[in-house]
């Protein structure tokens, strides 16, 4: 068994989100990731959500940094800076989400980096790039969503702009990261050249909402928000509510609206002219929609997902997380993966790597490290000893 990743070295310079997350995708294919976190606290997402009973490993920060090695280091410090230095001469890879500069100010930039490792991978991930005339300006998930027009797409025509539930600017900008690092040690293989790698939270977010602005590049229409109906504008791809919950339905096709119907019980509207093809479907929408939604008003909303969905409507109730997360679909497949964490005293469910595979999928059931956890395994590892140890474990120390 040989996984994607087995012997590369990850030195870890990120907090929060982005960064750890995509540091964790380089984890579950077989990386070993050295996370530097500053004593006393360490990555302010241990704390995320402040629930005492999690202590300073949250469910986000369990769930992001699980199977890295902690080590505690004061970068401020001759010492702390020094054993920074020896961690990079024995990378791979070093990834880091600072502002653009920090790192440079601290004599740690890019060209520093090579310096001391010339085929080193290093890849800053920040709001807006490294050269953009936006590099300064600070950035959090629902600031990229404002300033990349993710907002203004949410919602109905009449409602005002809707940030998505959850960071997805965010999550996606640290797949980027992983999918750039990944393409970096392929190319190094190839030539033996490191690379300098810049992931922007606003140019992803710009990837991310390519469907949208690959249209609107063609042909200068901002394209109207659709709410709940589905991106085709068809009549009957959208939201209904059913005797208990809503469902989200895609009879786009011909045969998709033959099949419903008939479903339904409403094979009157399959003689109607206004309705023969999508677009009559479309521009007689107004008359369409009622029959068909106090049609489905009268099933409950699960047992209508199975009967379209049996004649090949797509069709997907509209659950919350404890609906889905608890869905037969995941048993059998690797889409989560259990671990211990061992500061709570039990076990948890993290996400795996997203896909499947027929040898060395992403796999890795290694707990969280708590603060500092590895700092003197990895200090002696790269040759500190004696009082120059014991100096660097101090200043590390952690409360």
């Amino acid at each position: 068994m040989t996984a994607a990743l087995q012997g590369i070295k990850v030195l870890d310079l990120t907090h929060v989100m982005s960064g750890p997350f995509c540091t964790r995708q380089l984890v579950l294919l077989g990386a070993e990731v050295i996370k530097i976190e500053k004593p006393g606290d360490g990555d302010v997402m241990r704390y995320y959500g402040h629930d005492p009973q999690f202590g300073r490993n949250s469910p986000n920060f369990v769930g992001y940094n699980a199977g890295k090695r902690s080590v505690a280091l004061d970068l401020t410090t001759e010492l702390g800076a020094e054993a920074l230095r020896r961690l990079v001469a024995d990378a791979d890879v070093l990834v880091e989400n600072f502002r653009p500069g920090v790192l440079a100010a601290r004599g740690f930039g890019w060209e520093e980096c090579k310096a001391i490792r010339p085929n080193l991978i290093y890849c800053s991930i920040s709001g807006y790039g490294q050269e953009s005339i936006l590099r300064d300006n600070p950035a959090y998930d629902h600031i990229a969503q404002a300033m990349s027009g993710l907002m203004s797409l949410q919602g109905g025509p009449e409602d005002p702009p809707i940030k998505a539930g959850f960071p997805l600017i965010d999550t996606f900008s640290g797949y980027m990261a992983a999918f750039a690092i990944v393409s970096a040690l392929l190319r190094r293989e190839r030539t033996g050249e490191g690379q300098r790698l810049d992931v922007s939270m606003l140019d992803a977010s710009m990837v991310l909402m390519s469907s949208m602005i690959l249209k609107y590049n063609a042909t200068g229409v901002v394209p109207p928000r659709v709410g709940n109906k589905g991106f085709s504008l068809s009549a009957t791809a959208d939201m209904f509510q059913t005797k208990d919950r809503p469902i989200s339905i895609g009879a786009n096709t011909d045969k998709q609206f033959e099949a419903l119907c008939k479903l339904l019980k409403l094979e009157h509207l399959l003689e109607d002219p206004r309705y023969a093809n999508a677009s009559g479907r479309w521009e007689h929408a107004d008359t369409l929609r009622p029959v068909v939604r106090e049609a489905i008003a009268e099933w409950h909303a699960e047992e209508l997902e199975v009967a379209l969905n049996r004649v090949s409507v797509p069709a997907a109730v509209v659950r919350d997380l404890a609906g889905i997360v608890a869905h037969p679909h995941f048993n059998g497949r690797d889409t989560f993966q259990t671990i211990q964490v061992p500061s709570w005293g039990r076990e948890t469910k993290v996400l795996n790597g997203g896909f499947g595979a027929d040898a060395d999928a992403p796999n890795s059931d290694l707990p969280p490290p708590d603060l500092g956890e590895h700092t003197e395994d990895v200090l002696r590892s790269i040759g500190f000893e004696g009082e120059e140890l014991q100096q660097l474990l101090a200043e590390g120390q952690v409360q």
